[in-house]
């Protein structure tokens, strides 16, 4: 497979945030519209097999996910920041490149301390900001409102001066070449991200070439990496396997409510309900001699139109070593 980091510039607000299954999802639906849905089929068929795409999430700038690794027991005059570490979601990239081979709590800690000290001495502007929308429903076959029925939609506004958003992706070069990924990608910021792209959110641009970076370091295994941080949301397994290509170290899990996108969502929107690990999650790998460019599955038995929608659940791996 091939690889390649991303920095996009947003132009709008987004209603949805850039988490993998839904960037798989809205570039398989592009994919489909300009190549044809029996092709796309045709691919997705046995995608467990030849992991035709994957995307990590999106992170803001250059950071990644927190690992989760055994924590550190924090000594009496740490604990007042404890609590605001263990809220903490992202660090600096640079930081986990440098010490991925030997990863531990303490650490990280030490780093973000610094990190924290440094911020608040040189900024305190905020970079992007999340905030709730209030919305009325709508009945889909009158086009009219629901009486009574307001409901809070999270949207998140960003800085454009200083924000860019990063994620990766890892593409079969015998099934996809590079230019059309990127026009895909592309087509996705010129259309809209997410929800409510039709009303004008969810946009973004790839600025440049320099945007673009081929094989990027961080996905690189290193010798003696026993383990991986998933960028993405995804599951290892399903429960009926016997034989898994890695075992859960320390994870966090969370359940997400799945809606269809193109053609489809404007009929039986909604699929099943599926339990993912989070970004930052960690897993040990089985076999350090097969080590792989993509653990995990994806899954088909989310949508009610049949077992050929199926959901980019892959576990995007950063390798380290703990």
């Amino acid at each position: 497979m091939k690889s390649l980091k991303i920095k996009v510039k947003p132009l709008s607000s987004f209603g949805t945030k850039f988490q993998s299954d839904t960037l798989f999802g809205q570039f398989c639906w592009i994919y489909g519209y300009l190549n044809g849905f029996k092709k796309l089929e045709e691919i997705t068929k046995s995608i467990n097999e030849n992991h035709f795409v994957a995307f990590s999430d999106g992170f803001i700038n250059d950071s990644l996910p927190k690992p989760i690794i055994e924590p550190y027991k924090f000594e009496v005059n740490e604990l007042k920041n404890a609590k605001e570490y263990k809220k903490t979601e992202f660090i600096k990239a640079d930081f986990l490149m440098k010490n991925s081979n030997n990863l531990n709590d303490k650490d990280i800690f030490d780093n973000w301390l610094e990190s924290k000290f440094n911020y608040i001495k040189k900024s305190s502007s905020q970079t992007y900001i999340a905030e709730n929308i209030l919305k009325n429903s709508v009945n889909r076959i009158t086009g009219t409102t629901y009486e009574g029925q307001l409901y809070n939609s999270e949207e998140t506004f960003f800085d454009a001066d200083k924000v860019f958003i990063t994620f990766y992706v890892k593409y079969n070069d015998n099934i996809i070449n590079k230019e059309e990924v990127n026009k895909i990608i592309n087509l996705m910021g010129e259309l809209g991200f997410g929800k409510d792209a039709s009303t004008g959110k969810g946009k973004y641009k790839i600025e440049g070439e320099d945007s673009i970076t081929d094989e990027p370091d961080e996905l690189k295994f290193f010798e003696g990496a026993n383990a991986f941080m998933t960028l993405s949301h995804g599951i290892p397994f399903d429960n009926n396997e016997t034989e898994f290509d890695c075992k859960l170290n320390y994870g966090k899990i969370i359940t997400k409510f799945p809606k269809h996108g193109g053609f489809l969502s404007n009929g039986d929107y909604f699929k099943n309900p599926f339990v993912v690990y989070r970004p930052g999650s960690t897993f040990l790998i089985n076999d350090i001699h097969n080590i792989k460019e993509i653990y995990g599955k994806s899954l088909n038995n989310v949508s009610r139109h049949g077992g050929n929608h199926i959901q980019g659940t892959f576990l995007f791996p950063f390798f380290i070593k703990i």
